[in-house]
């Protein structure tokens, strides 16, 4: 640039490859400086609240911020909330009678409860169940006095991604003996739409749409709401920090027996490959599981696999376990997912399985450990053949928190939890200008071991003070974005 600058003084003709350098590079620093000079104070301004109406989305795609915004809100009650964030401690593995706080499954409450319905789309299709709260369990750790003191609080959206976007909290006060779960809407989509096939474990995308069997309801997860006091300091932005003291305050809040050492999660992914315990597949799940990472695997098969065949014995070899393996999840996919495999077809499957040892050996553990996890989601009729050591390592996998062995170093895993109040992430939105009169309600982002799945995504619901105190839920707004 500085030599553009000299020829032009000079009287020098430029090359016209010069000259479009040059121009970029003074416009690139002009913008610079506009975005300096615009920006500079923005951390010291009030910014305008959106006028967006309930259920609208923001999408985008960007770069987590990791810019300090160090002003704090003004209200002392949304303050309150920023310092106050309810994590959910998801219970692994869960128990038979579980409570009214969970993911997924089927809601459950009272008969006078009507699914609701998409409202900003075409059609009448029911939303899909979420989450609940036991709003006994939730007031036990707000703050703030905000949530409601009792009755159930329940969560559902429209799973597809993409404006407009459908959603619904719902409050049913009042005792909650006799609760039950709600009838299941016949015309209930399937999970993520068109996408559900490749987000669930046991569905493959690779099979006829008309056979892949996606399923209408998330896995079912229960959790305990637990409160915790968020570690501020005059240098923490308004936006969850992802820093070392609050993951050791998740760390904290996870064990509360005391912060183990170690985890044993490294070791149950190296697992060589065999047969885990004598009744694997146990449930027809699992033999979905397999049966979708063979065709994974065989939609490129490696270059090493069968290398000492013949290029035309490879493919056919290919095309027999493609197959087959389409053949064993049709015919899964006529049981339900959860139900038990009876010992002896669990037997020849697994001869077929140890068949294919090249193609399912590489990440076998990993394999394993999701074939556990969906069972304990779907309350598989088999869940007491799980070995006790397996399940163990699935828990560790629904922690807020764990510790890592990295090269004889400590590992700290903590990633930014799905929470009530409390500081939002911070990703490409409009989050920051309803920071200043709003607390964060709820805020969303993937969980593949409960089977929320938004990708990039972060779903971000607020509602002012004094709307949620009304148990005004419908003036909630949406900033739906994404890394």
């Amino acid at each position: 640039m500085l030599a553009t600058i000299k020829a032009a003084v000079r009287g020098q003709t430029l090359p016209p490859v010069n000259v479009l350098v040059f121009a970029a590079a003074t416009f690139g620093l002009i913008a610079a400086l506009l975005d300096w000079a615009l920006l500079r104070d923005r951390r010291n301004i009030v910014l305008p609240v959106g006028s967006a109406p309930s259920g609208a989305a923001a999408a985008g795609v960007g770069e987590k911020a990791t810019e300090s915004r160090e002003t704090p809100p003004t209200d002392p009650v949304v303050e309150s909330a920023r310092l106050r964030p309810i994590v959910f401690r998801e219970i692994c593995p869960p128990p038979v009678a579980t409570g009214l706080s969970f993911y997924g499954g089927v809601p459950v409450g009272p008969a006078q409860l009507t699914w609701p319905r998409v409202r900003n789309k075409p059609g009448d299709a029911p939303l899909s169940f979420i989450m609940q709260w036991d709003c006994t369990e939730l007031a036990g750790q707000d703050v703030t006095g905000l949530l409601p003191q009792n009755g159930v609080l329940y969560l559902f959206c429209d799973l597809t991604w993409g404006e407009p976007f459908d959603f619904q909290f719902i409050h049913m006060p009042g005792p909650i003996n006799g609760s039950q779960e709600l009838p299941v809407p016949p015309d209930l989509p399937p999970v993520y739409g068109d996408d559900g096939a490749y987000k669930v474990p046991y569905c493959s995308p690779w099979i006829a749409k008309d056979g892949q069997n996606v399923p209408c309801l998330l896995p079912k997860w229960p959790f305990s709401p637990t409160a915790f006091a968020y570690p501020a300091s005059s240098n923490d932005a308004l936006f969850w920090n992802d820093g070392e003291a609050v993951g050791e305050a998740l760390l904290r809040v996870e064990h509360t027996e005391g912060v183990p050492q170690v985890t044993p999660r490294d070791e149950a992914r190296q697992m060589p490959f065999a047969r885990p315990f004598a009744a694997f597949p146990h449930d027809y799940a699992a033999v979905r599981v397999v049966a979708s990472k063979v065709l994974d695997q065989l939609r490129r098969p490696a270059s090493w696999l069968l290398r000492e065949a013949s290029e035309e014995q490879r493919q056919a070899k290919f095309q027999i376990w493609r197959d087959e393996a389409a053949a064993l999840y049709a015919s899964a996919a006529t049981h339900s997912p959860a139900a038990g495999v009876a010992q002896s077809l669990s037997d020849d499957i697994w001869k077929w399985i140890e068949g294919l040892e090249a193609v399912l050996m590489l990440r076998w553990g990993a394999l394993v450990e999701e074939c556990v996890n969906v069972s304990l989601g779907l309350g598989s009729e088999a869940a007491g053949a799980l070995p006790a050591d397996l399940v163990g390592v699935c828990a560790e996998n629904h922690k807020l928190a764990s510790v890592r062995s990295l090269k004889e170093k400590r590992s700290l895993h903590a990633p930014c939890p799905n929470h009530m109040f409390g500081p939002p992430s911070f990703v490409q939105g409009h989050v920051e200008e309803h920071l200043e009169e709003r607390v964060l309600l709820l805020e969303l982002s993937s969980r593949e071991p409960i089977g929320l799945e938004f990708g990039e995504g972060v779903l971000q619901f607020m509602i002012r003070p004094a709307e949620l105190r009304d148990r005004q839920f419908d003036k909630a707004i949406l900033v739906a974005s994404a890394y």
